[in-house]
C-alpha cells in the first residue's frame, strides 16, 4: 500500500483502539515494509467497567497490553501521552503533542479516529475522546505540522515542518478506500486477544461481522474500510 520504508503514524485515544479499528491494515503495512508507530493519547484508566482496581493499575495493565498487541502486528514503536482517560478535548496542547510526533517521525500516512459524531452506528464509536483525537490529529496534519510558524519552538528544536500525504479515518460514512483484510484477520484477532482486560481473551463477535460487511462492496471476505483524505 506504501513504498517499503515509508513511515506510518497511528494516532488513537485509548489502548486497543488501533487494533479494533485498524489491526489488519497495520499488519499489512508492516509486512509491506512500512515503519508503523503508535501515538496513544490517554492512559486508558477508565477502561475497567464497574468497581474495578485503582485507576493507576488499570492504566499500567492497558499500556502493557497495548505494547503486546502492537508487537503481534509488527509495530515498530508505541508512545503514550498519558493524558486522563475520558477528558480529552482538541486543544492546542493536544495538537502540539501530535504535531511534535508528526514532525519527528515524518509519516507519509496517518491513521486516526473519525473526527465527528456519527449517529447511525453504535455510540461507542463516537466516544468523546475519539472525536477529540480525530479533530486534533486533523488539525495537526493541516495546518500545524507543515507550517514552521505553528509551534515555532519545535522548529527551533530541530523538528522542521512536514506534510503528511494521506490521512485514513474509519469509513463510517461514504468510505472510498478498502483494505483486503482476509490474509490478516487472524493476526488482528490475535492482537485483540492481548487486550485481555477489555476482551476477556477473545475478540467480540461484532469485529468479524463489521469486517465482513466492509468487504461486501469490493468483494473481499474481510475488509477494513476508510475515508481516505489526500493532502495536497
Amino acid at each position: 500500500m506504501l513504498e517499503p520504508g515509508a513511515s506510518v503514524l497511528v494516532v488513537t485515544a485509548h489502548p486497543d483502539d488501533a487494533e479494533f479499528h485498524f489491526g489488519a491494515t497495520i499488519a499489512a503495512l508492516a509486512d509491506g515494509g512500512a515503519g508503523v508507530r503508535y501515538l496513544v493519547c490517554t492512559d486508558g484508566a477508565q477502561g475497567e467497567p464497574g468497581d474495578g482496581p485503582p485507576a493507576g493499575g488499570v492504566a499500567a495493565t492497558r499500556m502493557a497490553e497495548q505494547r503486546a498487541a502492537a508487537a503481534v502486528l509488527g509495530v515498530r514503536e508505541v508512545c503514550f501521552l498519558g493524558l486522563p482517560d475520558g477528558s480529552l478535548e482538541p486543544t492546542l496542547g493536544l495538537r502540539r503533542a501530535i504535531t511534535e510526533r508528526i514532525r519527528r517521525y515524518r509519516p507519509a500516512l496517518l491513521l486516526t479516529h473519525y473526527p465527528r459524531r456519527v449517529l447511525d452506528i453504535p455510540i461507542e464509536a463516537s466516544h468523546p475522546d475519539h472525536l477529540a483525537v480525530g479533530e486534533a490529529a486533523m488539525a495537526a496534519v493541516y495546518p500545524d505540522a507543515g507550517n514552521a510558524r505553528a509551534f515555532p519552538e519545535l522548529a527551533r528544536a530541530g523538528l522542521g515542518p512536514h506534510q503528511v500525504r494521506e490521512v485514513w479515518v474509519p469509513g463510517y460514512e461514504r468510505p472510498n478506500h478498502y483494505v483486503d483484510a482476509t490474509k490478516y484477520v487472524d493476526r488482528k484477532c490475535e492482537a485483540l486477544r492481548r487486550h485481555r482486560s477489555q476482551t476477556g481473551g477473545e475478540p467480540p463477535a461484532w469485529v468479524l461481522e463489521w469486517m465482513r460487511q466492509a468487504g461486501r462492496g469490493p468483494g473481499y471476505r474481510y475488509a477494513e474500510h476508510y475515508r481516505r483524505i489526500e493532502i495536497r
